[in-house]
């Protein structure tokens, strides 16, 4: 069984849901995001080209394996959820007032995430 972030619409907001696992690590089940804060969502095929350089006190790992938390940054912080395998989806915000600069997260299948989350985020009421 492999260890992978899920999503879903709750409301105005995308909710990932992070394996028990890596909710123990990261101290919290569940990550929010308000819809209206979405900017981009891609596919990233290299995990590591997605995190940046240092992590914040919130923030756990197992070297070669997985990395979970909060990681801060000049632009502010982004909340990752990967393991070290495959490509993972990013999920770009803006303005001043989100909660993060990114979301980085491993899901099943990041590719078919990355089409259905701008559908969803146009109309919340199809998730």
């Amino acid at each position: 069984m492999s260890i992978v972030t899920r999503l879903h619409i709750d409301g105005g907001d995308l909710v990932a849901r992070l394996p028990w696992r890596w909710a123990l690590a990261a101290r919290r089940r569940t990550v929010r995001l308000p819809l209206k804060f979405v900017d981009e969502v891609r596919v990233e095929p290299h995990w590591w080209r997605a995190l940046r350089p240092r992590p914040g006190r919130r923030y756990r790992y197992r070297p070669g394996r997985w990395c979970v938390g909060e990681i801060e940054h000049a632009r502010g912080r982004d909340f990752v959820a990967v393991h070290t395998r495959g490509p993972v989806l990013v999920v770009s915000t803006f303005g001043r007032d989100a909660p993060y600069t990114r979301l980085v997260l491993s899901t099943a299948d990041p590719e078919a995430e990355a089409i259905r989350l701008p559908r969803l985020t146009a109309d919340p009421s199809k998730s």
